[in-house]
This record gives C-alpha cells, sequence and structure tokens, in this order.
C-alpha cells in the first residue's frame, strides 16, 4: 500500500506535469463518472459496489490533487466549519425527531 508521503509527491508530480485546469476537468470527469455510479449502485446493479468503489478511488485521488494544489490548511478550515454545520443541523434532527415520537406516544 502506497504511503502519504508518496502520495502527497504523486499529487504534487501530477499538478507539475499536467497543469491544474487538465486536473480540474479530470476531477469533474471522475465526479461525474461517481454519480453515475451511485445511481447504478441504488437501482441495484449487480456490478454495483465494484464499480462505485472504483469510482469513490478515482475521486479521492482527484480530490486529494485539488487539496494539494489549493492547500490542506486552507480546506480544513473550510472543513471544520463545514463539519460543525453538519453537527448542528443533525443535532437539530436528532431533537426534532424525539419530540415527534413523544407527540405520537401521548
Amino acid at each position: 500500500m502506497i504511503d502519504k508521503k508518496e502520495l502527497e509527491k504523486l499529487y504534487k508530480d501530477c499538478a507539475e506535469f499536467w497543469g491544474f485546469e487538465k486536473q480540474a476537468r479530470e476531477a469533474q470527469e471522475e465526479c461525474s463518472e461517481l454519480i453515475t455510479a451511485i445511481s447504478h449502485y441504488l437501482r441495484g446493479r449487480k456490478d454495483a459496489p465494484a464499480e462505485l468503489v472504483e469510482k469513490i478511488a478515482d475521486v479521492y485521488l482527484m480530490l486529494n490533487q485539488l487539496i494539494s494544489y489549493f492547500g490542506e490548511d486552507w480546506i480544513m478550515e473550510i472543513v471544520d466549519w463545514k463539519s460543525d454545520k453538519i453537527k448542528r443541523k443533525l443535532e437539530e434532527y436528532k431533537l426534532k425527531e424525539q419530540n415527534e415520537h413523544k407527540g405520537s406516544q401521548s
């Protein structure tokens, strides 16, 4: 299995060799293929699990190239902010569901 340092070097090498625009377009294409693979999985296609995992890996590699380009610190600032939003939303939904469940028991 390739280690994190090797992957980081690969991401930088790809960006330097092919350039940002080519890699951004490749990321678009891989995300599009992931959407299709998710649809196949949700429709129960026989080969869908393997296809979905492969497309997740493709998108993972492309996203990490973009993260390398923009800087992990900047991305992680936004991830922290977004994850806080998701956490609050989840807590709100859980509380709402609990209140609805209590109300239906009365």
